[in-house]
């Protein structure tokens, strides 16, 4: 199979962005949307191209000329729409985080391990050229061994973006359907992608959150998260921070984050990602009592999709595992949980625990 058929299952407001993996793309085409609101899948299919609308998910996995989903959902959603995909023998794309808890996680992998298909958690982060080039960097001994990392990330007043639709506020504000702990567990979900994938899987987390609302759906709370990596004594921080009167300007969410990680040798620091809050290089690195800058890369938030698409249908093509697979997906989601159980216990949670 040389070019794979694609099927949407969800049309909300990030699924534009899915679907520019689909404009130019050499192995992979989107046929088909499916969402409960049919003239908003009929809209987006008009958009993209797409021929084939359905207002139910199974009609669509029913299709024969479907070869591969996008599960583009709510968070509650993605237990049963993953198993109902797989199930009908269609690789499948899951939208961040994986699920709920790690009950759900266990059924996903349990599922896709026995499946014929691929299974791919996608993480957009992963795939923004400016975070593909550090990891490059790294691995390639730049900066020497590393030995820590650092984030941080604000919440603030977006200038440009986009409105966040009322129906997606009310479900994330609702912890039976995102799982609570939004700032953790929904956007966080990129945050803990980008921590095994730099630096490889966690063994601990401990977490101090704001909570002083009353509520466990911390939404850009003032929190600071650390964490231990597993087999070596490499440690990180994670700076979350939310104010009405920060002003970022973006072409998206009202959020930014920049990124630095400490080496025996140097330095490397990621300056932007999902906004534009800095004009500096996207990229610099020190190293030998010298700063370098790299600006030779797509620094578009949006493109990080496209190339996530593109790797998802290239890897069915070519045999090969797309980030994320069903273990990784369910170690960054542990990562996620263990901060929220460590914010409401006050106390260190190890990823066993979970």
């Amino acid at each position: 199979m040389d070019r794979i058929n694609v099927g949407f299952i969800g049309a909300g407001r990030i699924s534009t962005l899915h679907a520019l993996a689909y404009e130019e793309n050499p192995t992979g085409a989107l046929i088909a949307v499916a969402d409960r609101d049919k003239d908003l899948a009929a809209r987006q299919a008009t958009t993209w191209g797409a021929e084939a609308v359905y207002d139910d998910y199974r009609e669509l996995l029913a299709s024969s000329d479907v070869d591969a989903v996008e599960i583009l959902l709510p968070h509650h959603m993605h237990l049963p729409v993953t198993l109902a995909t797989l199930e009908a023998g269609k690789h499948v794309s899951l939208q961040k985080p994986m699920c709920l808890d790690m009950d759900e996680a266990r059924q996903i992998i349990d599922a896709a391990e026995r499946s014929d298909v691929t299974f791919r958690m996608v993480e957009n982060y992963r795939t923004y050229e400016p975070y593909e080039r550090a990891k490059a960097m790294l691995d390639a001994g730049e900066i020497g061994d590393p030995m820590g990392m650092r984030v941080k990330t604000v919440h603030g007043r977006g200038v440009g973006g986009w409105e966040i639709p009322d129906s997606a506020a009310a479900w994330r504000a609702d912890s039976s359907q995102s799982g609570g702990f939004n700032a953790l567990h929904d956007y966080g979900a990129h945050i803990t992608s980008i921590i095994p994938f730099f630096l490889g899987e966690v063994e601990k987390v401990h977490a101090m959150a704001d909570l002083s609302d009353g509520s466990d759906c911390f939404t850009g709370s003032r929190s600071v998260i650390t964490w231990k990596h597993s087999n070596h004594e490499v440690f990180g921080t994670w700076d979350m921070n939310e104010s009405d009167e920060f002003v970022i300007p973006t072409d998206y969410y009202p959020v930014d984050e920049w990124v630095e990680i400490t080496g025996t040798r140097g330095v490397l620091w990621m300056t932007r990602c999902t906004a534009r809050m800095t004009d500096l290089p996207p990229l610099m690195m020190f190293r030998d009592g010298r700063t370098q800058s790299f600006e030779d890369m797509e620094t578009d938030w949006g493109d990080s999709f496209r190339r996530a698409g593109h790797e998802f249908t290239q890897g069915i093509v070519n045999g090969s595992q797309p980030q994320l697979d069903a273990r990784e997906a369910a170690h960054t989601l542990a990562i996620s949980l263990a901060a929220a159980k460590s914010a409401v216990e006050h106390r260190e949670v190890a990823i066993d625990e979970l």
